[in-house]
Parts: C-alpha cells; sequence; structure tokens
C-alpha cells in the first residue's frame, strides 16, 4: 500500500509537471496608466483604466502572474493636442511581453482605447513679494525695483475653484547679507494645495534684486509751509533743515531735489511746534534723519 501511494504521489508530480508546462490561454487585466499629455492643463475625463488581454503562456508563468500583489501596468503615450485620440490595443502587445517575462502570444478583443481629455480652466496671477524681507549688509540697499520671472503664474483647475483664489504670494522668505545684485530662485505659497485639482504653471520664480553701495551724505533744505493762506505769513525757525542721506555710488553727481514741508493746517490745529516732513526725494537716496525734530511757527496776519 505504501508503495502504490509512493508510486501515486511521483504519477501526480510528473502530470501537474507536463500540465504546467504546456501552453494556455489565460485572460490578464492590464492597468493602463496614460503619459505623455501636459497634466497641468489637462484632465483625463474618460479612458480605459484597466483592459482584459488574452495571454498564452505555460502554468507556470500564469501562477507566477497570479501571485503578482498588482496587475501588469502598460504605459500607453497620448501624442498630440486633440481633447479625443484613440490607441490601438496592438500596439501595447510588445509592452505586455516586455512587462511577464514567458508570455508566447498576447491578444485583445477590443480593437483600441479611446481617450478624452478636457481642457482645465485657468487664471493668472502676478506673484507678490509681501512676505518676502531683503535684507542688505551695511551700506548697501536697494537699486530699483525687484524684477519677478516669470512676471505671470497660470493656476489651472475649475472655474469655481479658481475664483476663490485672490492671490499668488511668493513664499514667506528672508534673504539676509544681500550685497551685489543677484537673482534669488524663491517658491510660490502653495496656495492651491487648499484647494482640489488645482495645478501651477509652474511652482518657483526666479528674483532679481538690483543692489547698489551707498554712503551717507548730508544736505541743507529750506523748510517749505504748505497750505499757507496768502493773507498771512509764516515764519518757521529754523528756516531750513539738516537732511542725513544714504545715496547710492553711482549718483553721488547728481544734484537731488529734495523738499521738507510743514502743514499751515497743522499749524493752525496743533500750535507753534510741528514735527517738519520730508515730502521729496529721489529713488536712489534713503532717508536716515532729518534735524531739527520740531521747529517753531508764527503765523502774522
Amino acid at each position: 500500500m505504501k508503495r502504490f501511494l509512493v508510486i501515486l504521489g511521483l504519477t501526480a508530480v510528473v502530470w501537474l509537471g507536463v500540465s504546467m508546462s504546456e501552453s494556455m490561454d489565460y485572460t490578464v487585466p492590464i492597468k493602463i496608466r496614460y503619459v505623455g499629455y501636459d497634466t497641468v492643463r489637462y484632465a483625463l475625463a474618460d479612458a480605459d483604466t484597466v483592459l482584459p488581454m488574452r495571454i498564452t503562456s505555460s502554468g507556470y508563468v500564469a501562477f507566477l502572474m497570479g501571485q503578482r500583489e498588482a496587475s501588469p501596468e502598460v504605459l500607453v503615450s497620448i501624442k498630440g493636442s486633440s481633447l479625443q485620440s484613440a490607441v490601438g490595443t496592438d500596439s501595447l502587445y510588445a509592452a505586455v511581453r516586455q512587462s511577464v517575462t514567458g508570455i508566447k502570444d498576447v491578444s485583445c478583443s477590443i480593437d483600441s482605447l479611446r481617450v478624452t481629455l478636457v481642457e482645465r480652466g485657468s487664471k493668472t496671477f502676478r506673484p507678490t513679494l509681501d512676505a518676502v524681507s531683503f535684507e542688505f549688509a551695511e551700506r548697501y540697499g536697494l537699486y530699483g525695483e525687484p524684477v519677478v520671472t516669470p512676471a505671470e503664474v497660470v493656476l489651472y483647475g475649475p472655474e469655481e475653484v479658481l475664483s476663490a483664489i485672490g492671490s499668488l504670494p511668493v513664499a514667506t522668505t528672508t534673504v539676509s547679507g544681500i550685497s551685489k545684485s543677484q537673482s534669488y530662485t524663491l517658491p510660490l505659497e502653495p496656495v492651491w494645495e487648499q484647494y482640489g485639482d488645482v495645478r501651477p504653471s509652474c511652482t518657483e520664480v526666479q528674483v532679481f534684486v538690483p543692489v547698489e553701495s551707498f554712503v551717507e551724505r548730508t544736505y541743507k533744505v529750506p523748510i517749505r509751509v504748505d497750505g499757507a493762506d496768502s493773507s498771512v505769513a509764516v515764519h518757521v525757525y529754523p528756516p531750513e533743515a539738516t537732511l542725513h542721506m544714504w545715496v547710492a555710488q553711482r549718483d553721488l553727481h547728481r544734484e537731488p531735489e529734495l523738499t521738507v514741508t510743514v502743514n499751515y493746517s497743522d499749524i493752525l490745529a496743533n500750535g507753534q511746534h510741528i514735527v517738519p516732513q520730508l515730502t521729496e526725494f529721489p529713488g536712489y537716496m534713503r532717508p536716515r534723519g532729518l534735524e531739527p525734530a520740531e521747529v517753531q511757527c508764527i503765523i502774522i496776519k
């Protein structure tokens, strides 16, 4: 009896080996992943993501495929800019063969995959620098305005979602020790992540910061009374202010237009002692101080 069982077991093993080595047809679900299109501007509206294919292979290969945690995946490239396209399934056979070693033949009852893309809505923003702090080295300063590149960033997504986004700032950042003109790569605040399927045309910008060295200069400027009644005379003591200004080194040769004023209505409202104000100076200068802190104003009718 024991000998019979051994012979029976060996026979079963041989039969199983022969059966497993024979080629048979199996239906296998193949995952489809679409690539090659602009996922920022377009969304995949309708497409087959699983394709049943008939493969011919040995039982060993079919068994190994069944042990895989995930189905084989094939990449399908969508070419061109058409919103409607079709891909013949026969063009995928080679990729399926490469995905699993040992496949002898591949076929499919479906002749093509049809893909529909939809163009996302869009909204253009000018990135703001309100949350960026530029800290300059001693005696260096901003000369002009920072230049942001690209000047405009586009967000793509559903129109109703985009309407809820009011601005696109550069992320809170501090740039320290600036002593020369140069560009900085700064990330955008990812406000789009707070919403649904919204994509940005870029996630960071280049900010060029023009820098110049500055030197301190002192200027004597007459104090002007603004808004005075023509029937009165206003005397200011002292009659001129001392301005301490930083001047861009390349502009030291220029004669600046500087204006220091007191307002006649302030004299009437607050009495004789008024704080003078620097009301006009060129962009290549930086105010450092104004003396005196107060002036005395006397109205003579």
